[in-house]
């Protein structure tokens, strides 16, 4: 592997994706101020040489240091790059649950946009719907397991003003 990441280019584009799993094409070239075709050219290579991996199921090219992340981790983390189920998720650590209605006061999305967020978090495990009466919340579904790919992988270092929200988490 040595070799293959003597060039200069090559080396930030895999430290890159090191520091940051599961980031798509388009932010690895906004990242580091490359032009698109220079990151896919290293990409190629990179892919091509089994360094690097691609998970393509997400409907982004998302990339990982090969064998470096888990499948579960990967599924989450595909997931937490996405601004907005992010700022859900981040909203939820906070609370034990949350209606709808509380999330779209803190979400700055329309209100059928929250739906399917909620409901694509739902599918993938992410969150649970609960009961409360005769209303119904939302929770994390597995706190713990969702703090921690936060703080081993920081999802949001690349999102502007996440790492604000991040600090001022009360966990």
């Amino acid at each position: 592997m040595g070799e293959i990441l003597d060039l200069e280019t090559r080396k930030k584009i895999f430290d890159t994706i090191s520091e940051n799993p599961g980031i798509h094409f388009s932010k690895i070239a906004e990242h580091l101020g490359m032009r698109t075709s220079l990151v896919d050219y290293h990409l190629t290579f990179l892919v091509k040489n089994e360094i690097i991996y691609v998970d393509k199921t997400t409907g982004f090219n998302r990339y990982y240091v090969k064998g470096s992340v888990g499948t579960i981790d990967k599924k989450m983390l595909s997931l937490l790059r996405r601004k907005h189920l992010l700022e859900i998720v981040l909203f939820l650590l906070n609370k034990d649950h949350a209606q709808h209605k509380e999330i779209l006061e803190n979400v700055d999305i329309s209100a059928s946009t929250l739906s399917y967020h909620l409901t694509k978090l739902v599918k993938n495990d992410i969150i649970i719907v609960k009961r409360y009466g005769e209303d119904k919340g939302y929770s994390l579904k597995n706190r713990e397991e969702t703090l921690r790919i936060l703080l081993q992988y920081k999802p949001f270092n690349l999102l502007d003003g996440f790492e604000d929200i991040w600090k001022d988490l009360t966990i």
